[in-house]
């Protein structure tokens, strides 16, 4: 294992990820050889998870006397996952590698290392790889282990040992005479990669020399071929708060627009093949067709255009009609006595009011079922369908706040006024006593988005 490639962590701090067996000591060694040659400021960080007691001590005392008789800082965290998992739900893998993770961008986060080092290899990828295709993974679960994950900007975890298979692994330790501690756990079939590298890799392995090495190389294009699909992205989506995915995209690209959105929503984990079908069937429907989506994310055929989005609780409000200022969910309706010009970034049209046409008791409030409203220019109709005839999304309408009373709607506010509230005309101006301006503008992280 001479010809490690350690082009990405020239010149960094690097902190090997230590855990004392076999594969973890390989790649401490290995970097301690290189660091010199390489520029490399080397630690090592080790996480003890409280799941195997006194074995898991001694490993961590193990790491301890390692680095000290070589001189490397040693950074160590330290967890109940049982009860942590217990907590959460998740099961113990799942929950020591999420605090594993954590652990490692912290070190990041506290500018104690630019790079993690985890001794990932061949083996490891081969079994992430059938992993997420027996699951039912498509091209990117196909990609295996990532060789960099970035935590933020070019600080990350790096896997240099991912071209490299066990054998090759203690054949380097053997050849060093170097110690190494084995975890127990590793032999227990109950968990699912033991299971795969057990009774499906090992056979394999025996049946078809170099697997693990032909899988790495299978997943290595498979990611390089998602990652360009990935890339054509770009010219179909639109991020905000909703991830908007326009149509024409061919349905490989339009399948990763929908997992694209997915992450954007921190979804990346729990979603299937049937999710990312069902937003893309969503294109073949009418508008306003929805898909259900993990962690209460919701898809909907935006006339034409799919949108991503996390619903949010309808707004509750209620205010006399007067002038003023008024918070109405994620906006705020400025009602000014007269006609004025609009200032700043409005949501919407400014709308002028015939205060003088309001009924006693018109109040501000978010629509209501069995709102009617009469046109500009004539025309009663349901708010529902008025809604509709100007292409506003289901999921928008809460977001108009309303002037009304009882359920007859006298102004749609960044929308429209009714006929029964418009200002008379003087020499092509708008005049009355009673004139109001309303103006509607975006507030907190609320867009001005129609």
């Amino acid at each position: 294992m001479t010809d490690v490639d350690f082009s990405r962590c020239a010149g960094k701090r690097v902190c090997v990820a230590l855990s004392g067996g076999a594969d973890s000591v390989a790649l401490f060694l290995i970097f301690r050889e290189n660091a010199e040659q390489f520029h490399i400021a080397l630690s090592a960080v080790n996480v003890e998870h409280g799941i195997r007691g006194e074995e898991s001590l001694a490993d961590t005392a193990f790491v301890k006397d390692l680095c000290g008789k070589a001189g490397v800082p040693l950074f160590c965290f330290s967890a109940d996952i049982p009860a942590l998992a217990k907590k959460s739900g998740r099961g113990l893998e799942e929950e020591a590698r999420e605090y594993r993770r954590k652990a490692f961008e912290r070190l990041i986060e506290e500018d104690r290392a630019d790079l993690i080092a985890t001794a990932h290899h061949a083996g490891d990828n081969a079994e992430s790889v059938l992993f997420n295709l027996f699951r039912g993974a498509s091209l990117t679960g196909a990609g295996g282990i990532r060789a960099f994950v970035p935590v933020t900007g070019d600080k990350g975890i790096v896997r240099p040992l991912l071209a490299y298979t066990k054998a090759d692994i203690l054949e380097y330790l053997r050849s060093r005479g170097a110690a190494w501690r084995e975890d127990s756990t590793n032999a227990d079939r109950a968990y699912a990669r033991n299971f795969l590298r057990h009774e499906v890799l090992a056979p394999a392995g025996a049946m078809f020399p170099g697997c693990e090495k032909n899988l790495y190389a299978f997943s290595r294009n498979a990611r390089e071929d998602d990652e360009y699909l990935f890339s054509l992205t770009d010219g179909y989506v639109e991020e905000g708060k909703e991830f908007i995915i326009r149509a024409g995209a061919p349905l490989p690209v339009l399948k990763r627009c929908c997992i694209r959105a997915l992450r954007y929503f921190g979804a990346e984990k729990d979603y299937t093949s049937a999710h990312v079908a069902a937003v893309c069937a969503l294109l073949g429907k009418e508008s306003g067709a929805e898909a259900d989506l993990p962690q209460g994310l919701k898809a909907v055929n935006d006339y034409g255009s799919l949108a991503v989005y996390r619903p949010a609780p309808p707004p509750s409000y209620s205010y006399p009609f007067a002038e003023g200022e008024f918070g109405c969910g994620g906006y705020v309706l400025r009602v000014s006595r007269g006609v004025r010009a609009a200032e700043g970034k409005t949501c919407g049209r400014a709308l002028y009011l015939n205060g003088a046409a309001l009924p006693a008791g018109a109040v501000i409030r978010p629509r209501q079922n069995g709102d009617v409203f009469r046109k500009f220019g004539g025309g009663t109709k349901k708010l529902k369908e008025y809604f509709i005839d100007k292409k506003i999304p289901a999921r928008r309408r809460d977001a108009y706040p309303l002037i009304a009373e009882g359920k007859e709607v006298f102004a749609v506010c960044g929308l429209e006024i009714s006929d029964k509230a418009r200002l008379p005309e003087e020499s092509g101006r708008l005049c009355c006593d009673g004139a109001f301006t309303l103006i509607l503008y975006g507030k907190g992280e609320e867009s001005c988005r129609n």
